[in-house]
């Protein structure tokens, strides 16, 4: 997968470009706050909808304007696209389309479209952040490449919602518990496919992610990964792929149906697990070096790409947000090694000597929103 063309209007700092790739290694380069970090975020924005960097929309519109619009054209094994997003304001609401080569489409057929892996300093906090940071990591590994896995994410999180509203109105306004079976049978049979789906991902990400953090370590440790399944009363449970999760969900929710309501939430599902690090066995969160952590993250940042290209038979656009800095120079090394001639990369630095020459690497100097070769 390859970008051809990224082309901004009023995003961030940049009243207008439109950027024509040609290279595989594409280094973005100059002083703080010019405006490299906004390139990548237009062109992670384009491919799925949303911001790596906030969750407020309003925050990437260029300052006294009531519109932006953000687009990538790029090539697949199925040719030439083009995906795009254009966000303004009219009568006083917001109002966001998304379009796919010139044709208006709904969230779930953009997102995948366009194949791309983030990694940011932020990511560096995949081990020890908290528990959000991976279940987001994970949830946009597995969508990007399963349709059906994004509709299931939407359809649990408005039946979590609904529950949740349902909970507060039992214990608030005393209406029937009973009022609750419809809702909880919908609970169990989507969280189930969902928590299925993820640990069949899991199986493939940790083969891959054990390998790649061996080579990283010289094959001196070992890194595994495991399902972290919250269950009441803080029991942690490990589940393998034979797990019954119909059967697991039906009886915790109703274990804890008095406990839900008194607390007007669903205190169990996938929106509650986790992934759990360990490095030959000791638990990487809680013992592990800040080193052993980034190399974990490099790993499994970089075991994500095999994943997208094992499922979709090429490898998805790589795009590295001042991370070269946060890295040592053997991480560095490797992570420059495994992408050489291999993913199409866009890179993010204050120094482009960080860079080796790579396949031709081609440099943009960022300065106050504009752009130059070079």
């Amino acid at each position: 997968m390859k970008v051809k063309r990224i082309y901004a209007v009023n995003f961030r700092n940049y009243k207008e470009c439109c950027l024509e790739i040609t290279s595989m290694v594409n280094i973005f380069y100059g002083q703080n706050a010019q405006g490299k970090t906004n390139l990548l975020e237009a062109m992670f924005y384009a491919a799925f909808g949303m911001s790596h960097r906030t969750a407020q929309e309003d925050d990437m519109q260029r300052l006294d304007t009531d519109q932006f619009a953000v687009g990538v054209n790029f090539e697949d094994l199925h040719g030439l696209n083009d995906v795009k997003i254009k966000r303004q304001s009219l009568d006083g609401k917001k109002k966001k389309e998304l379009f796919l080569n010139d044709v208006k489409v709904k969230p779930k057929e953009h997102y995948g479209t366009l194949n791309m892996v983030m990694f940011s300093p932020e990511d560096l906090q995949l081990i020890k952040g908290e528990p959000a940071l991976r279940r987001r990591f994970f949830d946009m590994q597995i969508s990007q490449t399963d349709k059906a896995y994004y509709d299931l994410l939407v359809k649990y999180n408005r039946i979590l919602k609904q529950r949740n509203r349902m909970l507060k109105d039992i214990r608030d306004n005393g209406a029937s518990a009973e009022l609750l079976a419809t809702w909880d049978q919908e609970f169990v049979l989507t969280a189930a496919k969902i928590a299925a789906k993820r640990l069949a991902a899991l199986q493939k990400l940790k083969k891959l992610a054990k390998a790649v953090y061996a080579a990283l370590t010289g094959e001196k440790e070992e890194l595994t990964v495991f399902y972290e399944l919250k269950a009441n009363n803080g029991e942690l449970l490990y589940p393998e792929e034979t797990f019954c999760w119909e059967d697991f969900y039906s009886q915790k929710l109703a274990e804890r149906r008095q406990i839900d309501i008194l607390r007007g939430s669903t205190g169990i599902g996938p929106h509650r697990d986790d992934l759990l690090f360990k490095v030959n066995g000791r638990i990487l969160k809680a013992f592990g070096s800040q080193g052993q952590q980034r190399s974990a993250a490099l790993a499994v940042k970089l075991a994500q790409l095999e994943y997208v290209r094992q499922e979709i038979d090429e490898f998805p656009v790589l795009l590295l947000d001042d991370v070269m800095s946060e890295l040592d120079d053997q991480r560095r090394c490797q992570l420059l090694k495994f992408i050489d001639g291999k993913v199409q990369t866009f890179i993010t630095v204050n120094d482009k000597a960080l860079i080796p020459d790579l396949s031709g690497n081609a440099y943009f100097r960022i300065t106050e929103g504009r752009i130059a070769e070079g």
